[in-house]
């Protein structure tokens, strides 16, 4: 026991019988061992939780290293296909592929409905616009002028006559709606 314990130790237990100091001993000495063991696996865990990570972590970096490389290269490509494009529409293809593009827009459905859509504002505004002037230089008759407002519901039968809008209908039919 004396390669165990120091002197100071060994004068506090010469107080206990050998047997009694031995058995005392001996469960401490069982309870360290049992940590000893316990710290020992758990070192060994958090080695190789420590290994885990450090694979998990060389892992993200070449991920990581790997998606900047991949940013740059899609940089480098955009920059060369804006340059070949500025190129290719300066060339007389990229002309050609712009005018027949256009072309193929102007006979679409799509730019027949945008020109309708935008000339209809244009031409009330043009109509109102003239009628305005009309009327202001006292030359036109008042009646004339009613024909210029797309508001009223006037229109021609095929006599040349001014009806409103139910009688068109059955003017237009030919109907006589004096006869009915």
């Amino acid at each position: 026991m004396k390669s165990v314990l120091n002197e100071a130790d060994m004068g506090r237990l010469k107080a206990y019988p050998p047997d009694d100091a031995l058995e005392m001993l001996s469960a401490d000495l069982a309870r360290a061992m049992n940590i000893a063991a316990y710290l020992t696996q758990e070192a060994g865990r958090a080695g190789e939780m420590e290994k885990r990570h450090a694979l998990e972590l060389e892992r993200a970096k070449e991920e990581a290293l790997r998606a900047v490389q991949e940013k740059e290269q899609l940089l480098e490509r955009y920059t060369r296909e804006v340059k070949t494009g500025k190129k290719f529409m300066e060339s007389e293809a990229g002309r050609a592929a712009l005018e027949e593009a256009v072309n193929k827009f102007k006979g679409s459905e799509e730019f027949e409905e945008l020109v309708l859509d935008r000339a209809d504002g244009i031409y009330e505004q043009t109509v109102q616009d003239c009628r305005r002037i009309l009327q202001g230089t006292g030359r036109v008759a008042e009646e004339d002028l009613l024909l210029l407002d797309p508001e009223l519901p006037f229109t021609f039968a095929r006599d040349g006559g001014m009806v409103g809008a139910e009688d068109a209908e059955d003017g237009a039919d030919g109907d006589d709606p004096s006869q009915a």
